[in-house]
Formats: structure tokens, C-alpha cells, sequence
């Protein structure tokens, strides 16, 4: 069995090591699990926490969109969801005793705009989470595995 001192060891080897931790933030449910591991990750290290939400449906629908007033308002729409999420995650995050979090909110290609900001920060650790793990997830083309090799610090993969 572990003594206080073998803890405390531990933990400050933590502290060395992280300093800035992107989470990934989404409307699922699987998210939170995401959210809770950065939170453990960041109070034990005492990183920076960028809880990051990337609101990609302008992007998608960018081919059929207008200058229109009714366009204009869509899209204020995503973002307005994206900041709510963001500021929901936060909330939650600071009852948990997280002191340290900043939010980002991106638009855009979600691969491309988390390792963005994960190279931006210069994030020690990027904390992604995803439903079971199926062996598409590790073809080249998959989400995974796309992040895993293109991202500039390691991932860490939460599954449910």
C-alpha cells in the first residue's frame, strides 16, 4: 500500500507535466465522463483547463446559405448553442471545485479546429470522448484516429 508521501510524489510529478488541457465539449451525455476526467487531470496538476466546443452546422450547410437576414440568424442560433454549452460545462465544472478553466468556442471542421487550438495553447493533453470502440475507429479516415495522429501533444481517449 501506497504511503502519503508516495502520493504526494506522484502528484507533483503531475504538475510538471501538465500545464494546459483541451477538452473537448459536446451536447452527449458520453461528453460529462470527458469533461469530469479533464477536471480530475487538471485539479491534480494544476493545468489550465480550455474547455473547447467547435460548432461545425454553419460549416456544413455554408453551401446553401445566403447574405439573407434569416441566414444571419441561423447561425447566431448555433453560436448562441455553442456558448450555452460552454458556459453549462463550465458552470458544472466550477461546483466541482475547478478553478482554472477557460472556454473556447470555434467554427469550423471539428478535427481541424481542436488541433488548432491544442497547438494555439500548446496543450499538454488533449481529453476527447467516444462511444465504444469499434475497429472502424482505427481506420485511417475514422475521427480517432484522424486526431490521434495529427494532434500536437497526446490524446486521451474516454469510452463509455
Amino acid at each position: 500500500m501506497g504511503s502519503i508521501k508516495d502520493y504526494r510524489s506522484s502528484a507533483s510529478e503531475y504538475q510538471s507535466e501538465y500545464r494546459s488541457i483541451v477538452c473537448s465539449v459536446n451536447d452527449s451525455s458520453l461528453s460529462l465522463k470527458g469533461e469530469e476526467t479533464a477536471a480530475y487531470l487538471s485539479k491534480l496538476s494544476g493545468a489550465r483547463l480550455i474547455l473547447l466546443t467547435v460548432v461545425n452546422k454553419w460549416n456544413k450547410a455554408e453551401p446553401m446559405t445566403t447574405d439573407s437576414r434569416e441566414w444571419s440568424d441561423i447561425h447566431d442560433m448555433w453560436l448562441g448553442e455553442g456558448r450555452a454549452l460552454l458556459e453549462k460545462a463550465e458552470d458544472n465544472l466550477r461546483e466541482q471545485g475547478v478553478i482554472n478553466i477557460e472556454t473556447v468556442l470555434r467554427e469550423g471542421e471539428i478535427i481541424t479546429e481542436i488541433i488548432a487550438e491544442a497547438s494555439k495553447r500548446k496543450a499538454d493533453l488533449i481529453v476527447m470522448s467516444l462511444h465504444r470502440i469499434p475497429m472502424k475507429r482505427f481506420l485511417p479516415w475514422s475521427i480517432m484516429n484522424k486526431i490521434t495522429r495529427k494532434a500536437p501533444c497526446p490524446v486521451y481517449w474516454v469510452f463509455d
